[in-house]
């Protein structure tokens, strides 16, 4: 390996190589460095040091790497080293990667951009990632020991930052040097209980996701840029949402204590409200006239959807859950819906033939399982149908119209009575 002096990549990936030798500081030219999956792996020579034109390190999956040697500090080309398990590897599949510690020289990588330490088993990040000044990704998702707060105060250059299914529990009081950040995803962050006031002031943050944070109390106002919204809150509201005038996704998931939804922007394409069982009542929809899915599972207090008639872009209607929820007013004018999904107690017959159901001329999917108070529907007009699916309407006892659905592909109506 002494006399490669012109290499410039070295791929040994999914080796069982123990060490890397010494010998490879000498490989002045060297940029590349592979060595993805090699889980024999248990430690780096001083020597790596010498790599002065190093810029990508590949190091993830090596389970048996616990720490890096101090003088990586002085790899200053070194761009994005990779430490952990993966970032689009599934964490069910997956220990935590061997990597137990940074040292603190890698707050000399000057020159850094991106970050990737996901599924490592570091407990803390040291206070030198605060000197990255030109550090734009750092992706530390799936970190089970990885807890306390966030070094991000010189970070100025952020753009994205992962830490989902970590133990953070908070950032500093102010996110002011972080004017570029975009993404920011907290999913899974049990321990964090609150929010910098001034995250509102992140005038490039385009998705905040911070959904299975049960701790957290309450949001702060919100960045007007946000496209993508995922949030569980355990509070009675949200803060003001309607000047989010470029929010396109809105998740709300199981916020325990949540009783209303504010107004919502009219540019808004999707919404999802997931098992927020004190929810009593939903902005009127009226105004969303470009909302093309709604994705609604709710057990309790929920009675009406207002607003249906103005959806002419629908797509997708899923409304599971709900005991108490009978008035579907307007949904027949919802002329683009190809997909619809309703399980509820009281889904009755009159859905069909009264509120006009059966004029939804371009439904492909139906699915209208576990709706007691269904006895006769008439289908005969849905002529798009291709999948249909009925199962547990234990007072089913006809499905009209079913014999002119001649494109019907899927066809599920089990554990009813039907003679």
């Amino acid at each position: 390996m002494v006399k490669l002096e012109e290499l410039k990549e070295l791929n040994i990936c999914r080796t069982a190589i123990e060490e890397i030798p010494p010998c490879i500081g000498s490989l002045k030219k060297l940029e590349i460095l592979h060595a993805h999956g090699c889980k024999s792996l248990v430690r780096l020579p001083d020597l790596i040091s010498h790599l002065v034109n190093l810029s990508t390190l590949d190091l993830s999956m090596c389970i048996n790497l616990e720490r890096l040697p101090k003088s990586i500090g002085s790899l200053m080309k070194l761009q994005r080293p990779s430490l952990g398990g993966g970032g689009d590897l599934s964490p069910r599949r997956l220990p935590c990667m061997g990597i137990r510690e940074l040292p603190e020289s890698i707050g000399d990588l000057k020159n850094l951009k991106i970050l990737d330490i996901a599924r490592s088993d570091l407990s803390n990040l040291p206070s030198t990632i605060g000197k990255l000044g030109n550090l734009e990704e750092l992706h530390a998702s799936h970190c089970k020991r990885l807890g306390g707060e966030i070094p991000i105060d010189g970070l100025y250059s952020l753009k994205i930052l992962e830490i989902s299914w970590t133990r953070f529990s908070g950032f500093p009081d102010k996110f002011d040097n972080c004017s570029h950040l975009e993404k920011l995803d907290l999913n899974g962050c049990k321990m964090l209980q609150l929010l910098p006031k001034s995250m509102g002031e992140l005038s490039s943050l385009q998705h905040l996701q911070l959904i299975g944070c049960y701790e957290l109390h309450s949001l702060p106002q919100l960045s007007s840029c946000l496209t993508v919204l995922e949030v569980t809150c355990q509070h009675h509201s949200l803060p003001q949402l309607s000047h989010l005038i470029h929010l396109k996704e809105l998740t709300v998931y199981k916020c325990q204590l949540l009783e209303s939804i504010p107004e919502l922007p009219s540019a808004i394409l999707k919404i999802f409200i997931f098992r927020c069982d004190k929810l009593k009542e939903l902005p009127s929809l009226s105004s969303l006239e470009l909302l093309s899915k709604l994705d609604f599972k709710n057990r309790r207090w929920l009675m009406e959807i207002k607003g249906l008639e103005a959806l002419r872009s629908l797509v997708h209607l899923s409304v599971f859950g709900s005991k108490k929820l009978s008035k579907f007013d307007g949904l027949e004018h919802a002329e683009s819906l190809r997909y619809l999904h309703m399980s509820s107690s009281l889904v009755n017959d009159d859905l069909f033939q009264v509120h006009g159901l059966n004029r939804l001329k371009n439904l492909e999917e139906l699915d209208i399982s576990c709706c007691e108070c269904l006895i006769r529907p008439d289908l005969s007009q849905l002529t798009h149908l291709k999948r249909l699916r009925a199962r547990d309407c234990h007072n089913l006892v006809e499905i009209k119209g079913l014999e002119g659905l001649k494109i019907l592909e899927w066809l599920n109506i089990g554990g009813l009575h039907i003679h």
